[in-house]
């Protein structure tokens, strides 16, 4: 199947933090997304909780390893394709059940970096290789003069340390500043919205 992928230049999104929060769930992996989960409408966090209860309500010892064995096993996929050439894109399906829209993006490239690439090469999954994906390179995807001006500063190189990605100084969006205060006060907007919710 590799091989094909390679073949036909297949390109794969493995949404490696929707296996972990939905597919093949433990109470580990929910409790860090737990902080997150102020941005989320409490109605919509009921539901997930609801449906977590459910879903692990007959789940045995024996249930919940064999779902840390199939986050293992696509995780080795991962490194796998990653080596043999298979072009890969970071991507969340974000509003599933703990996959928290923006912060599970974080969370998806940690889980590249443990899958086996490289810092660089999780940061280009969510970057360059979209952009390239969409024949968009010539404008978008690599910080170069003449692109459109979509960056995220940060207080730390996530090359050394890929959670060192949410420590966010500001951001530009199409050359428009979004600094740490606008982004406090956004962050606090939804906060907001999420517990009236």
């Amino acid at each position: 199947m590799i091989a094909t992928f390679v073949k036909n230049r297949t390109w794969q999104v493995p949404t490696l933090i929707l296996l972990r929060e939905d597919a093949f769930p433990n109470a580990q992996a929910r409790a860090a997304t737990e902080d997150t989960l102020k941005y989320v409408p409490q109605s919509i966090v009921k539901n997930w909780e609801q449906a977590a209860r459910k879903q692990d309500e007959f789940a045995s010892q024996a249930e919940f390893a064999l779902r840390e064995q199939l986050l293992a096993r696509s995780m080795q996929v991962v490194r796998l394709m990653e080596a043999a050439g298979v072009p890969i894109m970071a991507g969340t399906d974000s509003a599933a059940p703990y996959v928290v829209p923006g912060f599970a993006l974080h969370e998806e490239l940690g889980l590249l970096v443990r899958a086996g690439l490289t810092p660089m090469q999780a940061l280009q999954a969510a970057t360059k290789r979209p952009a390239e994906f969409l024949g968009r390179l010539e404008t978008q995807g690599t910080v170069e003069k003449g692109k459109v001006a979509d960056l995220v500063l940060l207080d730390a190189d996530p090359l050394i340390d890929m959670g060192n990605i949410e420590k966010i100084r500001s951001v530009f969006v199409r050359g428009k500043l979004i600094d740490r205060a606008m982004l406090e006060q956004m962050l606090s907007s939804a906060e907001r919205f999420a517990v009236a919710n």
